[in-house]
Order: C-alpha cells, then sequence, then structure tokens
C-alpha cells in the first residue's frame, strides 16, 4: 500500500490516504472529507503532464459535472492543490472492477448478477451517448461495482464530446485499451455510440468467460485480431454460459457497426431476452446447480403445491450416496451400483446406458451433447449422449469421488486418494494434479479462478484452478459432504462448510488482487447442529439450508447463523437439498420427499413412498426430478 507523497491536505479539507490507482495523467487516492465526515477519491493531476494530458484531465471534469446518473461516477468537487495542479474529488467505489461477477459458473445467482449489472451499464451508455458523450476506453477497471452492487462508469478521460473536441480525432489519436477496443476505432476511423458498445460486448465476453475476446503479444497483434478475426464464441470459451447470452454478446462484437444493436436500451432489450431465455432452458448439467455448489436452481415448479407424479422408469441399479440426479441436452442422467450412467429423456422413455468398469456413485456432468462420469475404477469418461462414443478416458489411481467440474476448457475431478485432477476437456490430457493429502469424499467448488477442496481431515484447500498450486488452507472438521458458495457482495463470499461431526463453518472470504483469501476475521460464524451431515447445504442470498443425518432441516440466516425455522423428517437425510424459486425440496432414507417454504419452513406438498432416498434431487424445467435407492426415477411436475 502506497502512501500519498503529496501534501496530506488539500484546500484544508481532504486528508489523502492510500494511493488507490494511478495512470499516466493523475493519481487516484482514497482520501476524507473532513467537512462531510466521509470517504472519498481524489483524482490529482500529475506536476508534469503533456499538454493533451492536462486538456483530456480537464475534459473529464467537465464531462462528468455534465452528466448526471446512478449508472455515472458522481463528482464532488473541483480545486487545485498547493503547487497548483488540478484535481477533483468523487465517489468512492469499492466493489471492484466489472470482471469481480465472473466468471460465469451457471448457477442462478451468479447469472442473476451478470445480467442486472449488464443491463444497467447498458441503461447507462443509453443516457450518455443521448448526452452527446462517448466514452471511448470502457473496461473491466473503469466499470466499478459500488458496495451496493451498482456498476458505475468512470474514466472518461478519453471521452468524445459531440462538440468542440474533433481536433483530437484529425489529430490521429488512437486511443483506448486494445483488448476492448472497436474495430473502426483501431483503424483511427468514426468513433461513436456503436464504438463503445463493441467495448461493452468486450467487456461483458470477458466478464463472462474469464479471458477478454482476443489477446497476443503486442497490442498490435490484439488490435488486427480486433480487425479482421472472429471471437471464439464465449460458450464454447465457457459452456456455462446461456446459448443467447453468447449470441448477444457476439452481436455486440461484430465488426461492421450497423450490424451491432442500435443502442444501449436495445441491448438491455436483448439482455432481458437472454436471461428469460436462460430461465426457460436452465440446466442442471453441473452438480448442485454450478461452481458455486449452493443448491440453487432456476426452473422450478410454479405451484409446488400442487405436485403430482408424472412418470417413473426403472434404472437397472441401486442409486446410492453421494449420487445425484442431473440433465443436459435431452436428457436426465442417474448414476447407479450396476456400473452405468442411465439416461432417461424428459418423458420419461430410456435413453441409453452408458457403461463402466464399476460403480457409478459420483454424480454426473451433463453437456449438450456429452456426458463426463466417473467411477470406482478411477476412470473419468467423456461420452457422447447420441450413440454412446466414448471420447476420452482418463485414468486416477482411486475411485471418483466428486462431481466432475467443468471450468472454462478442463474438467476438475476428485478422488478417494486425496487427488484434484485438471484433465483437458477436449482430450482428456491431464493437466496437474493436486494431493491434498487426506481422502476427499467431496466435489471441487470454484469462485474467481481457484478451487477449494474439503477432505477427510478437515483442511479446506484453496488450489489455483489454472495452475493446480496451493494458495492457502485452513483445517476445520472431517468433511464428507460437498461446501457451498454463498455470495454476500461483489467482493466477499461465505463458504459453507457442512462438518461430519455437525458442526457447519461459515468461512469468510473476500477478493484480494482478484484472488479469494481468507478476511481478516476469517470465521464468519460456527453452528453446531448436533448431528452428522453428509447432505451438502443449500444457500440463496438470504439463507443457509443445512440437513442432517436425523432428519432435520435446518434454516439459518447467511451473515448471523440466527436460527430461521426447523423441520423435523422421520427418516434420515444425506441425499442434499435443493432450492427452485422461493421453494426447498428436501428427501429422507424413510421415502418421504417434501417441498417446503424456503422463508417459513411450511409443508407446501409432501409424499411417502416405499424406498428411500439418498441421491440429491433435481429441479429442473418446471419438474421435480428424485431417484429413490432402489433405482427407480420419478419425476414430479
Amino acid at each position: 500500500m502506497e502512501s500519498s507523497p503529496g501534501p496530506a491536505l488539500l484546500t484544508g479539507r481532504y486528508v489523502l490516504g492510500e494511493l488507490i490507482g494511478e495512470g499516466g495523467s493523475a493519481k487516484v487516492y482514497r482520501a476524507t472529507d473532513t467537512a462531510l465526515a466521509r470517504d472519498v477519491a481524489v483524482k490529482l493531476l500529475h506536476a508534469h503532464v503533456l499538454e493533451n494530458d492536462r486538456r483530456r484531465f480537464e475534459r473529464e471534469i467537465r464531462t462528468l459535472a455534465r452528466v448526471s446518473h446512478p449508472g455515472v461516477v458522481a463528482i464532488h468537487d473541483l480545486g487545485r492543490d498547493g503547487q497548483g495542479q488540478l484535481f477533483f474529488t468523487m465517489q468512492l467505489l469499492l466493489g471492484g472492477p466489472l470482471s469481480v461477477l465472473g466468471p460465469l459458473d451457471g448457477a442462478p445467482q451468479t447469472l442473476q448478477q451478470f445480467f442486472e449489472a449488464a443491463t444497467f451499464v447498458a441503461r447507462t451508455l443509453d443516457f450518455v451517448h443521448a448526452k452527446g458523450v462517448i466514452h471511448r476506453d470502457l473496461t473491466p477497471h473503469n466499470i466499478l461495482l459500488g458496495e451496493d452492487g451498482i456498476p458505475r462508469v468512470m474514466d472518461f478521460g478519453l471521452v468524445y464530446l459531440s462538440e468542440g473536441t474533433r481536433d483530437l480525432t484529425r489529430a490521429g489519436y488512437t486511443l483506448g485499451t486494445p483488448q476492448y477496443m472497436a474495430p473502426e476505432q483501431a483503424k483511427g476511423g468514426f468513433v461513436g455510440p456503436h464504438s463503445d458498445l463493441y467495448a461493452l460486448g468486450a467487456v461483458l465476453y470477458r466478464v463472462a468467460t474469464g479471458r477478454p475476446p482476443f489477446d497476443g503479444e503486442s497490442d498490435q497483434a490484439v488490435l488486427y485480431q480486433h480487425v479482421y478475426e472472429r471471437p471464439t464464441p464465449p460458450h464454447e470459451v465457457n459452456p456455462a454460459v446461456p446459448l443467447a447470452l453468447s449470441h448477444t454478446l457476439l452481436q455486440l462484437l461484430e465488426k461492421r457497426p450497423e450490424v451491432r444493436p442500435e443502442s444501449g436500451a436495445h441491448l438491455a432489450e436483448l439482455l432481458r431476452l437472454a436471461r428469460d431465455d436462460e430461465g426457460r432452458r436452465s440446466s442442471g448439467g453441473q452438480f448442485r446447480g454450478g461452481w458455486g455448489r449452493a443448491g440453487e436452481y432456476q426452473g422450478g415448479p410454479r405451484d409446488p403445491a400442487s405436485l403430482r407424479e408424472r412418470w417413473s422408469v426403472t434404472l437397472g441399479g441401486e442409486v446410492t450416496w453421494p449420487a445425484a440426479v442431473t440433465a443436459g441436452g435431452p436428457v436426465i442422467a442417474v448414476g447407479t451400483r450396476r456400473s452405468r450412467l442411465s439416461l432417461v429423456d424428459r418423458s420419461g422413455r430410456r435413453y441409453a446406458d452408458l457403461s463402466a468398469a464399476d460403480e457409478v456413485t459420483a454424480p454426473a456432468t451433463v453437456e449438450e451433447d456429452h456426458a463426463v462420469y466417473g467411477s470406482w475404477d478411477g476412470s473419468l469418461r467423456r461420452v457422447t449422449l447420441e450413440g454412446g462414443e466414448e471420447r476420452w478416458r482418463h485414468k486416477t489411481r482411486a475411485e471418483i469421488t466428486g462431481a466432475p467440474t467443468l471450468w472454462q476448457a478442463h474438467y476438475l475431478v476428485t478422488s478417494r486418494d486425496g487427488h484434484l485432477h485438471c484433465v483437458g476437456r477436449e482430450r482428456g490430457d491431464l493437466q496437474w494434479a493436486y494431493r491434498a493429502g487426506a481422502p476427499i469424499a467431496a466435489s471441487p467448488v470454484i469462485w474467481a479462478g481457484t478451487a477449494f477442496v474439503a477432505d477427510e481431515e478437515g483442511w479446506i484447500h484453496a488450489v489455483d484452478a489454472s495452475l493446480g498450486s496451493v494458495l492457502w488452507k485452513v483445517q476445520l472438521s472431517t468433511v464428507h459432504a460437498t461446501p457451498a458458495l454463498a455470495h454476500l457482495g461483489p467482493r466477499e463470499a461465505a463458504l459453507i462448510v457442512p462438518a461430519w461431526n455437525g458442526e457447519a463453518h461459515a468461512l469468510h472470504l473476500t477478493l484480494q488482487q482478484g484472488r479469494p483469501t481468507l478476511a481478516e476475521e476469517p470465521l464468519l460464524w460456527i453452528y453446531d447442529l448436533e448431528h452428522e451431515m453428509w447432505a451438502s447445504p443449500a444457500a440463496d442470498t438470504q439463507r443457509v439450508y443445512l440437513a442432517t443425518w436425523d432428519g432435520t432441516v435446518h434454516a439459518l440466516t447467511l451473515r448471523g447463523a440466527d436460527e430461521v425455522w426447523t423441520r423435523k423428517l422421520q427418516g434420515r437425510v444425506t441425499a442434499s437439498p435443493v432450492l427452485a424459486a422461493g421453494t426447498l425440496y428436501v428427501a429422507s432414507e424413510a421415502g418421504e420427499v417434501e417441498a417446503l417454504s424456503a422463508r417459513t419452513g411450511e409443508v407446501l406438498w409432501s409424499a411417502r413412498f416405499e424406498h428411500g432416498v439418498q441421491a440429491t434431487p433435481l429441479v429442473h424445467d418446471g419438474t421435480l426430478y428424485v431417484a429413490f435407492m432402489n433405482g427407480t426415477l420419478r419425476a414430479f411436475r
């Protein structure tokens, strides 16, 4: 942390604190406004700057002063320091760059945050453009989040105003950041609202996938790609990107301006349609609803109280813990102890049985046209849904225990001998293997490029998902079930760890330089439920839901672990509860299946069956799917 080398006090009012940013023409400090007793950001021009830099700085001040909108950082004051250098004070934004909202992981919570933020920025640009202002340098780092999660556009130093600034364009400046620059801007051509929309498309591509649309060894190489090459479709870089959103981002990145969305308002409407489409298509292909494993799904039944059985099918093998029902493409997938992954279509017809050399009890991951699943012989397979062709097989030394987790172009998967393996999505080649040191039964949880793995000695390992190196680790208690990540804000989260001894731990994580680290007070809370936990937690933005082996379901507040309600089932609970549209779905080993109000715990619907449930159910496409221990899959709608 760098201290201010300049005066400690500006104009007798602003006490400068830490340096939080620096560019070619100015520095940005965190400061205290002593007159109003509030924290602000101070942008101070360097003592020796070129004339063009000074003019850009003054232009930024004028632009911010004339544009008043909730999506544009607010300017508070203007002045000069003791050496006569210009400065202005503005709103202090501490939520981090827009990129902290990605990459997308398919979970409803992260998708909702992305769509809300992207739509808000689109509407902000629509307002700014209507004022005759073109930003010309949109990047993830000048769209900052406030602590309220609202994105604000800043850094208007390269702004183009419709009057009085054409001389800069004529002077031949190609200003901006290469990774996010529109083709016409890269060629020194005319810039307009269409150029900002392209830049926003590149920014949103970066947020959604974790990388910009083009990258290269030099600025010239990147600019060449913007002008002449087509980006890889976002859903191919990150399969968690919804298809409709992928198409919208590609439309923003069209080379010809006239093919892009015509305005920020038009983009906002396209994002709304993409969000609605995802709500209808919501996939359950990732175990527990996404990389965060929060157990929350979109597309739940509209009226849980009226659920009734629509069909049932016999899978031909027992379905036991830690199995789970997953879905993708045209199929519902369930692993069995008869060495197969059973696939069933949405109408209850047997689709296919994919073979394995041993029991398939770890949850499978289903893509649009492939299934990836592990078995007790240590083999991980990627097999086509149509035809059952095995594309590759990766062999580990012990049984596969966790769900294969699709992250960017790789799968992360845990094995019983305490390893986290990273294998290539296309060929199944081993990229790296991390050894935890104790057996692992849980699936990995991913946030901000970091995989969290819980082993049976109670260690929580934070592993760089790209390199396989440990970032940090902390020991709690023995863990068999998969933790869940619940977002507390744009830059903080709680990792809910269900310990086998009945203690639930909430580790408080914050993003520091883009990486999750333990907060200064690392334990947000600990709650003793007094009974073993084999089920994974479910979590939304307000509450955490935990089920113990004695059959009790607990709803706790996310931030304080205050008990909201409890519900006692007659049978033991090993199947993890799942959430959808304000309803919590639970099942027991005694054959009870219930839909509970997530807010009050009220029983909205219940049914009792002869055989029990150990596999995690799935809520998908308006239907509740439950796999029973005797190998029967039932659909309720």
